[in-house]
Parts: C-alpha cells; structure tokens; sequence
C-alpha cells in the first residue's frame, strides 16, 4: 500500500497578563487573566515528498505582509510548498493582537503598540513556525477520512428592519446559513487518531464581554473534547463565519463557550462514523455450527493508492470602493477631533471615547497619512487558495467572508467533501456579497476600518472569491463531474450530505 503519512503538534501561547484584547471597540481594559489556553496547533501530510501544513492560531487576524513573512518562513522550516500552507486565524475577541497593524483600529488611546505588544506579536510568530516544523518531524504512517456533520448553534446576523436596512446585528430568520461541520481526521494503521481537524462557520464571540482574560471562546472546549474522546491533537479551522453568530453570544458565565465547543466537537466526531479507516472490504471468513450454521463476515485492508495531496493558489486584487479625497478626509479628521475633545472635557467614559476614535480620529489619522503619502491604495491583493486532500478540498478566502461566499463554492466543488475557510493566510476586510452593500451596516458601511482600509472592498469582490476558489479546487479535481449552473451566487441548497457504504455485501466464498 502507498505511505502516507500525517503528524500533529500544538503549543501553548501564553501571553502575559496587561496585555489589550482585539475585537471589542467599547472595551477599556487590558487582559486580567486567563479564561483558558490560547494556541497554535497544526496537521501535516506527507506523500511522495509532497508535504501539506494546515495550522490553526488563536487570534483575531494576522495581515500582510506580516502572514506572508510567516508563511515563507513555515515552508522553510518544513519543506511545503507556499500553496500548501494555509494558516487560519480563530478570530477569538479575546486575544492580544496577532500582528502590527491590527492594532490601532478598536479606538485605543495610542494608536501604536506597546513594547510588551510587539514582544508578544513576535514570540506569536515564532510559535506558528514551531508547531508547523514540529509537526513534521512527527510525520508517520496514516490514513485519511473526511466527514461531515452539523451544529444548529448560529444563526445569519443580518436582520432587516422594516426599510430592508440593516442597522444592528441580529437574527436574520430568512438569511442563508451554512451549519455544516466538515471534518478530517488522520489515523494510524489500528484506528488511533493522531489529529482531526474540525471546521465551523461562526464568529467567536461567545465569550462575555465582561470576562477580562484570554480565551480562544468555544475553540478551547471543542479541541479539548477532540483530545478527550479521541485521544489523538486537534486542530480548528474557522469557515465563511463573516455574518454569522452564536445563538448565545457574549455570555458572563461562561457555560456557552464550553457547551457549544462540545457539541460541534460531538457532531464532528460523529459524522466520522463507526466504519473502517484504513482501505478495507469485507469477506467470508468462514462460519460455525450452533443451533443454525452461521457465517462469520470480517474485514480486511486492501492495498490502494494513496490519498492525493496537491495544492494550488492565486493572488487576487480587490479593488477599493471610491477612497475620501484628501480635503475631504482632513476635514473628516478635524471634525472628529473636535467631538473627541468635546467629550473627553464632558467627562465621556474611556468606552465612549473609544467608541468615538474607531469610528472617527484613529481611521482618519490612517487614510490621511496613506493619502498625503502619494500612493493610496485603491485595490489591496489578497491569497486564495485550495487544498486537495484525497477526495476532500479545503477552499480559502483572505478575511471576513460571508457565508453565502462559502456555501456558493461548496455548490460548485467536485469534491466529495468541501471545507471553506475564511481568515485564512490573512485577513483584509469583511467580504459581503453584493446585494448586502445597499442595505448598509457594519460590514459593508465601515467594516473596514476594523482593518485600517481608507474604503471597503467592492462589491465585486463576492464574485472574485467565490469563481477563483472554485477554479482553484476544479484544477485539482481533472476528470471528475462539476456541478453545472449559469449562475455564481449560492442557492443555500448545499450537496447531498456524504455518506458511506458499510453493507456492500462480501463476494461469496
């Protein structure tokens, strides 16, 4: 039988205690503790040479150029090619800031990171290439197989109001949802799991916004449970999660991170199913007398092909919606200068400043500095990427995708199984789909400050994400059947749930 081979390692990532939190604009405080264990975990493959690293980081996000730094640095240290090297961010709001310049946009009082901060931001780095190298070197034999479950945890945030505008984020009944858990699980030649790898489209954001420590939210309790019930590491990949939420967010007491963790953990892990690993058939192994004769059916390996392993990437522009004009911008920048030191001198709260500098002072600041240095951007480029494991794919989108951009390239895929990852080798912006950009909201309207862009992305950028993944994972899959429609956007009819044979009756003996 061909080898493959998989290997697994995880790190602790223990930031120290006084360190700001990304994610919450309102949040005045620095970390106070440790809810639980943040970490950078990682699944490698091997076959023929042909190496595959997919890691998992507690963070919000990193961008570039510092996640391009990392990644040529990660093939480096492990021998895999750029394209098969996806780096996915958990996009927990309740960790210090995983790269340079995404601090600086959720209102802090110094726009620029502290010493303590860039120690951290560069020991993160460091780690997210050690776990990488260290899950090679644990590189032995193995199996692959993919699954596919559900979790009814979350729900479409964008509700409309009577209008069909969006001004809050609240349960959208009528939005298209992804709850598909896809999940990948390598195991040894007598069923152990060395690693599974777990998928869900869903914002982190169960964790209070009262808890003041260090969390990766219901990422903990889900790759403890993993650990737990299997044995073997886990490693998390979150999908196009850029409009969906938890059913119960931002929580004090803390029971739903943990309940939700374990229970996509439980359907991941039950989609796997009880059905042989490694490749198997069933024979007549031969029977015995007792009151009645009876036949005894047993299973046995089969040599086969290994699962393939290849890999490809493009990288994509995503043109910029117009950028302010720089009188405009410097009057924009005065004006919120004057509501901020109104304010302050009124006796406003730390979080109300805050509030105040995101959505004006700190943003204006960013632009007007990029615009008075001659080259402002008016597109900004990104890496799509696709994965080709066996008869599974995992397709990548650079930031904040809705989940409708997900769901359209598992409508198109030919691959059995289709994992879709936002956040994935970095994050520019949110991505909504375009027919959102007329209703407004946080993410078409000003998403993109979160990530200091002097505009949001165009609304063609739906389609760009959408037809370069798909090109991507068709490349991989030559001669295999493509769904066939005119149309790009996603139906919400996702392909028929996988499913596999165990009753293939054995040839008689």
């Amino acid at each position: 039988m061909a080898t493959l081979r998989a290997g697994a390692a995880a790190l602790l990532v223990d930031p120290p205690l006084g360190l700001p939190m990304c994610g919450v604009v309102r949040r005045d405080w620095n970390a106070r503790g440790r809810l639980d264990h943040l970490e950078v975990t990682a699944m490698a493959l091997e076959h023929d040479g042909y190496r595959v690293v997919l890691c998992g980081v507690d963070t919000l996000a990193i961008q570039s150029p510092e996640i391009d730094e990392i990644r040529r640095s990660v093939a480096t240290a492990t021998g895999a090619a750029l394209p098969a090297i996806l780096i996915n961010f958990s996009h927990t709001h309740h960790a210090p800031p995983g790269g340079c310049t995404i601090y600086g946009s959720f209102g802090e009082q110094d726009p620029e990171p502290e010493p303590a901060t860039l120690e951290y931001i560069d020991e993160l780095h460091r780690l997210i290439v050690d776990v990488c190298r260290l899950a090679c070197e644990r590189l032995e034999p193995a199996w692959v197989r993919w699954g596919v479950g559900a979790a009814d945890r979350c729900f479409n945030r964008r509700r409309r109001d009577a209008d069909g505008r969006v001004r809050a984020l609240d349960w959208h009944e009528d939005g298209m949802l992804d709850r598909s858990v896809p999940v990948l699980q390598a195991v040894r030649s007598n069923d152990e799991p060395i690693v599974t790898l777990v998928a869900f489209g869903c914002h982190t954001v169960t964790t209070g916004l009262q808890e003041a420590g260090y969390s990766p939210d219901y990422v903990g309790p889900l790759r403890d449970a993993v650990r737990r019930w299997t044995g073997g590491e886990c490693v998390f990949f979150i999908g196009a999660a850029g409009n969906v939420m938890p059913i119960v967010a931002f929580e004090d007491a803390g029971h739903e991170r943990r309940a939700m963790g374990e229970d996509i953990a439980l359907q991941a892990l039950h989609a796997l199913g009880p059905r042989p690993i490694w490749p198997s058939r069933l024979y007549y192994e031969g029977g015995f007398r007792s009151g009645t004769p009876v036949a005894t059916i047993r299973w046995e390996a089969i040599d086969t092909a290994a699962p393939v392993l290849a890999a490809s990437e493009r990288r994509v522009s995503f043109p910029l919606q117009p950028i302010p004009t720089l009188a405009g911008i410097v009057d924009f920048r005065k004006r919120s200068e004057r509501e901020l030191d109104a304010a302050a001198r009124g006796g406003a709260a730390e979080a109300e400043l805050r509030l105040l500098r995101f959505h004006g002072l700190n943003w204006a600041r960013r632009v007007e500095a990029e615009i008075r240095s001659g080259n402002p951007r008016t597109a900004v480029e990104g890496t799509i990427g696709a994965v080709r494991i066996g008869d599974g794919v995992i397709a990548t989108g650079p930031g904040e995708t809705f989940t409708e951009i997900g769901l359209a390239v598992k409508e198109r895929s030919p691959a059995i199984v289709t994992l879709y990852a936002g956040y994935t080798n970095g994050c520019i912006s949110y991505f909504p789909i375009a027919s959102e950009y007329p209703r407004g909201g946080y993410e078409p309207d000003y998403g993109n400050k979160t990530y200091g862009l002097p505009a949001q992305v165009d609304p063609c950028s739906d389609r760009l994400l959408v037809e370069t993944a798909v090109d991507l994972v068709r490349e991989l899959f030559p001669g295999h059947d493509v769904p066939e429609t005119d149309a790009w956007r996603a139906s919400g009819a996702l392909p028929v749930p996988l499913t596999y044979p165990l009753h293939n009756r054995p040839s008689e003996p």
